[in-house]
């Protein structure tokens, strides 16, 4: 395949408001505690579509909204570089709240996110259509609804996935022989093989998988990249951690990216790339 100069994306899953509340001491049960409080468009798939597109690559987003609420998320998506196709869908808006330590880490999070379990395939499929180099799923909408989408699609097209979370990444379970790539943390892949370390989950999965890339993290430890039937490992680099919420789907939206540019570029690479970039992320930075 060689390299690709302009990549393109289709994007499938969560699209919400994230909001921030950043406390600037550990909170106590029924104290109150001084905080900070952020807004910005999230959802795991809205985090690596916006990323990708900061990267230059053509995004387009497939999500849902209520009708009430397309515009204004339209506008929020376009402004970030997103080509956003927003399905209108009757509902609550769904957003998610993040109560972070004074170091940046995620305290609890609040998800109220009914209205994607409302998603079906007859929603979907129509906004698909759209030729791509490849497309990506978060594990927001129904089990459903993501295997009968992803088997309407021509049997070439290079589908990626993410996880969202441990209660949800069974919801992929159905597409895994159909995946190019995968990323989880430790605790999804722990949902789907039985493995102890991130290395051998990686292998695991990738053979669930047909042979597909997995990317398996740990937070700031050690993370795992399964391709070809080997498997390289590497640590995250050390930085002083401003934000760990949705850093990654940063480090998942560089491995995806660099899969779809370079073909031959070597798996340790991929790897430490994956993980720079979600680093970067966590502290503040831009992601390279």
């Amino acid at each position: 395949r060689g390299l690709i100069m302009d990549p393109r994306f289709t994007v499938c899953g969560g699209c919400h408001i994230d909001r921030q509340l950043h406390f600037e001491v550990l909170p106590l049960p029924g104290r109150t505690a001084p905080a900070r409080q952020s807004e910005r468009v999230g959802g795991v798939a809205t985090n690596v579509a916006v990323q990708l597109a900061a990267w230059k690559a053509e995004t387009r987003l497939v999500g849902v909204q209520p009708p009430q609420a397309v515009d204004a998320m339209t506008a929020r998506l376009s402004k970030a570089g997103v080509d956003p196709l927003l399905l209108p869908l009757a509902g609550e808006p769904p957003c998610y709240t993040a109560l972070l330590g004074p170091n940046g880490d995620l305290l609890s999070g609040a998800a109220v996110m009914a209205l994607y379990d409302a998603v079906t395939a007859s929603l979907l499929g129509p906004a698909l259509q759209e030729t791509a180099d490849a497309v990506i799923w978060d594990a927001n909408f129904p089990q459903a609804a993501i295997t009968a989408a992803v088997g309407a699609m021509p049997a070439a097209m290079r589908q990626f996935a993410i996880g969202t979370s441990a209660a949800k990444i069974d919801r992929l379970s159905a597409i895994l022989p159909r995946l190019d790539a995968i990323v989880v943390n430790r605790d999804e892949a722990a949902c789907l093989v039985a493995a102890a370390g991130v290395a051998e989950m990686a292998l695991a999965l990738a053979t669930l998988c047909g042979g597909a890339s997995v990317l398996v993290s740990d937070g700031g430890g050690l993370a795992a990249l399964a391709t070809g039937g080997a498997v390289v490992t590497a640590q995250p680099p050390a930085v002083a951690l401003a934000n760990a919420n949705g850093a990654g789907d940063v480090m998942a939206a560089r491995l995806f990216y660099d899969l779809v540019v370079d073909d031959v570029m070597a798996p340790q690479t991929r790897l430490e790339r994956a993980l720079a970039a979600g680093a970067a992320f966590a502290a503040g930075r831009n992601a390279s």
